[in-house]
C-alpha cells in the first residue's frame, strides 16, 4: 500500500474487511459485528452510520474507530480512513494491528512521518511483523532518509533471513526511486541465501530491463531458465486440440490482461479491439482489471468478456479451452506473474505475447512475440525465445484518453516572454532514467544556458524530487534547474503539465511509450535514442510512425546535438508545437481501423502457419 509500490509490476492494493474472530460479545462488539454485516451486504452508508452512532456514545472505542476506518478505506475514502484509524491508534497505543494499519493508511494519504512512527510502534509491539519493516523502510525512503531506510531493512533481515519477500520489497523500493543497481544488488544478496527463489530470480531479470549495459543474450537466458521452471510446474494442458485447421475460417482470439481499465496498456488495446472485423476475428477478453472503471465498461462491449481474476491457472485454462480459442495473446508477460502461470501451459494452438513487456517471456509454450521491424530489426531474434512476428509500420496503436485536452494553445512555453528559458522535460518513471541518461541530459542543460528540466515522479513525496535533482549536481548542473511537476492523483490530470514543456527527452535505457504519445499529442517534440534492444528502440518506432524520424539519435552525442539545435531554433520549435497534433492524428500510430486490418493479417499468417504444420 506504500506509495513507492506504485512502480511494482502488479502489486495490487486490495481493500477488504477482515475480523480476527476474538470479539467479546459486549453491546459495542455486537454493534460492530452488525455494522460489518451491513457493509458486506453492500449497505455501506448504513454500516458507516451504525458505527458513527456508536462513536457518539463511545468516541474513543478503538475497535469502532478501526472498523470505520476500514469501511472508508475499502471505499477509497482515504482521508476519512486516516482520521478514524488515527483515533483508534490514540485510544489503543499498544495494539500492534492498529498501529500497523495506521502506517498503511498514512502512506496512502502521503503522511509519511506519521506512518513511519506508526510502523516503528508496530515493530516494537510485534518484532516479527516483516511487513512493518517494509512499510517503515519505504516511508523513510519517501522522506529522503536513505540511511534510516537501509537500517530498518537490515533489522528486518536479521529477524527472518528465510523469507524472500523482504528482499523483493526492498528491491522494489529502491527501484521506485531510480536506484536500479542497488535494487539488483539486494536481489542478488537474497539469491545468495535463497538461490532457488523464483520471485527473486524474476525480480532480477525484470529490473535488468531498467539497467544500463545489460547483455541481451544473458538476459534472454535468464528469462528462459525461469520460463522452463514455470512450464515444468504448470498444470498439464490438452494433448491435442479440436480446433478445425482451416486456414481461412473466422478466428477465435483471446486477449489476457489485467489492464482493462484506465491504464497505459489500455490506451493501446482499445482501438485495435474496437475495429476488428468480427467476421474475421472474434475477440475474447480474459480479464482481471485491478481498478474497474468506465474504461472497463467500454472493454466489456469489445469482445466476449471472461472475468478470470483470482482463478487458478487450470480453471482459467478450462474456460479458454471451452471457448475453443485459436490464438491466445498475453498482454502483460512478466509485469503480471498470473499471466505467466497461465501461459506456462498451452491452452490454445497458437500462443503469443504482445504489448505489455519489452522483452521475451522465456516460456517454451509461447510461440510468438508481436513487434515491428524498428523495435526488433533483423538480428533481434537472438534476444528472445519466441519467433518474431512483425507489424508494419508499428506494433502500437494509440488511443488518446478522453481526459486529454481536445484543443490547446500551440505556443511553446519559451515564447511566454522575450528570452524565456527553454524547458526540457520527461514524465517517464524515474527507474527508466539510467545513469547514462542523466549524464546525457546534464550535457544538454549545460549546453543550453538557463534551461531547465521538468520531471514528474510517481512517488508523492517532497523529499524524493530533490534526491533525483542531486544526481545532476555530480555532472555540474545546479539542482535548482531540475524542477518537479506537481503530483497528480486523478487520471489524466497531468496532461496540462505538458504545456510547461518545450522539448521532451525520451528516457533510456528503457524508452517511454505512453509518455511519448502523450507529449506528441500535446504538441511537444520528443528526442529519442536508438539502442540495441526492444526496450531501447520503442522511441524509434514511435517517432518514425508519427513522422519525426529526424528526432531519433544514433548516439548520445547526436542526442545532445539534436536537443541543443532544436532549443536554439525557436522557429522550428514553434512549427513542431503547432503541427504535431495534426501529424499524429494523420499517422499510422492512431489509425485504429488500419491497425486492425494489419493485426488481422498478422493473426491470419500465424494461423496459416499452424494449419500448415500438418496438425
Amino acid at each position: 500500500m506504500v506509495t513507492v509500490h506504485a512502480c511494482i509490476p502488479r502489486h495490487r492494493r486490495t481493500r477488504t474487511i477482515r475480523t480476527n474472530g476474538r470479539c467479546t460479545l459486549t453491546p459495542a462488539s455486537v454493534a460492530i459485528q452488525n455494522a460489518i454485516a451491513l457493509f458486506e451486504a453492500g449497505q455501506h452508508d448504513k454500516a458507516k452510520a451504525a458505527l458513527r452512532a456508536l462513536l457518539q456514545r463511545s468516541p474513543t472505542d478503538p475497535q469502532a474507530n478501526k472498523f470505520l476506518a476500514m469501511f472508508h478505506g475499502a471505499l477509497h475514502e482515504d482521508d476519512q480512513a486516516f482520521l478514524f484509524i488515527s483515533r483508534a491508534a490514540a485510544a489503543a497505543p499498544n495494539d500492534p494491528e492498529i498501529q500497523f494499519m495506521l502506517g498503511n493508511v498514512g502512506t496512502i494519504v502521503r503522511k509519511y512521518k506519521d506512518a513511519a512512527r506508526a510502523y516503528a510502534a508496530a515493530i516494537r509491539l510485534n518484532p516479527d511483523n516483516i511487513d512493518a519493516y517494509d512499510g517503515q523502510g519505504k516511508c523513510l525512503l519517501s522522506l529522503g532518509d536513505y540511511a534510516g531506510s537501509m537500517a530498518v531493512y537490515e533489522a528486518g533481515y536479521a529477524r527472518d533471513l528465510r523469507d524472500s519477500n523482504l528482499y523483493f520489497r526492498h528491491g522494489i523500493s529502491l527501484a521506485a526511486i531510480g536506484r536500479i543497481d542497488e535494487a539488483l544488488g539486494i536481489a542478488r544478496r537474497g539469491l545468495a541465501r535463497l538461490p532457488d527463489d523464483a520471485m527473486l530470480r524474476e525480480f532480477l531479470f525484470y529490473y535488468q530491463n531498467f539497467a544500463d549495459g545489460v547483455d541481451p543474450i544473458a538476459h534472454r537466458d535468464a528469462h528462459a531458465d525461469l520460463g522452463r521452471d514455470f512450464a515444468a510446474q504448470a498444470p498439464p494442458g490438452p494433448t491435442s486440440f479440436a480446433n478445425v485447421p482451416d486456414p481461412e475460417r473466422p478466428l477465435r482470439v483471446g486477449f489476457v490482461s489485467a489492464d482493462f481499465y484506465f491504464h497505459a496498456c489500455a490506451f493501446f488495446l482499445e482501438g485495435p479491439l474496437r475495429h476488428l472485423d468480427r467476421a474475421r476475428v472474434r475477440p475474447f477478453l480474459y480479464a482481471s482489471p485491478t481498478k474497474p472503471d468506465e474504461v472497463t465498461e467500454r472493454f466489456k462491449t469489445l469482445g466476449e468478456w471472461r472475468p478470470i481474476g483470482g482463478l487458478p491457472p487450470e480453471r482459467a485454462g478450462e474456460i479458454i479451452l471451452a471457448d475453443q480459442i485459436d490464438i491466445l495473446i498475453d498482454c502483460a508477460a512478466w509485469t503480471d506473474r498470473a499471466n505467466m502461470r497461465l501461459f506456462a501451459t498451452r491452452w490454445a494452438p497458437v500462443q503469443a505475447t504482445w504489448l505489455g513487456y519489452p522483452n521475451t517471456t522465456g516460456l517454451p509454450t509461447v510461440d510468438y512475440r508481436l513487434v515491428d521491424a524498428r523495435t526488433d530489426p533483423p538480428g533481434a531474434e537472438a534476444h528472445c525465445t519466441e519467433r518474431l512476428a512483425r507489424f508494419d509500420p508499428t506494433f502500437l496503436c494509440y488511443t488518446p484518453p478522453a481526459q486529454a485536452p481536445a484543443t490547446f494553445d500551440p505556443t511553446p512555453p519559451c515564447d511566454a516572454a522575450p528570452n524565456a528559458p527553454i524547458t526540457f522535460g520527461s514524465f517517464n518513471r524515474t527507474m527508466k532514467v539510467g545513469p547514462k541518461a542523466v549524464e546525457t541530459w546534464a550535457k544538454i542543460l549545460k549546453a543550453v544556458p538557463d534551461s531547465r528540466l521538468l520531471f514528474k515522479i510517481q512517488i508523492a513525496s517532497d523529499e524524493v524530487g530533490p534526491a533525483f535533482a542531486r544526481q545532476f549536481a555530480a555532472h555540474g548542473v545546479e539542482p535548482s534547474r531540475i524542477v518537479a511537476a506537481p503530483w497528480t492523483k486523478k487520471p489524466g490530470e497531468h496532461f496540462t503539465m505538458y504545456r510547461r514543456m518545450d522539448i521532451a527527452l525520451d528516457s533510456f535505457p528503457y524508452n517511454g511509450t505512453t509518455t511519448t504519445c502523450e507529449a506528441t499529442w500535446m504538441g511537444v517534440p520528443m528526442i529519442a535514442l536508438a539502442g540495441r534492444t526492444h526496450r531501447e528502440r520503442v522511441g524509434v518506432s514511435l517517432l518514425h510512425s508519427l513522422g519525426t524520424p529526424e528526432l531519433v539519435a544514433e548516439s548520445t552525442d547526436e542526442y545532445v546535438r539534436l536537443a541543443v539545435e532544436l532549443a536554439k531554433d525557436r522557429d522550428r520549435l514553434r512549427r513542431y508545437h503547432r503541427d504535431l497534433r495534426g501529424m499524429i492524428t494523420a499517422s499510422p500510430l492512431v489509425d485504429a481501423p488500419r491497425f486492425a486490418r494489419d493485426f488481422e493479417r498478422l493473426l491470419r499468417d500465424l494461423w496459416r502457419t499452424w494449419c500448415g504444420a500438418g496438425r
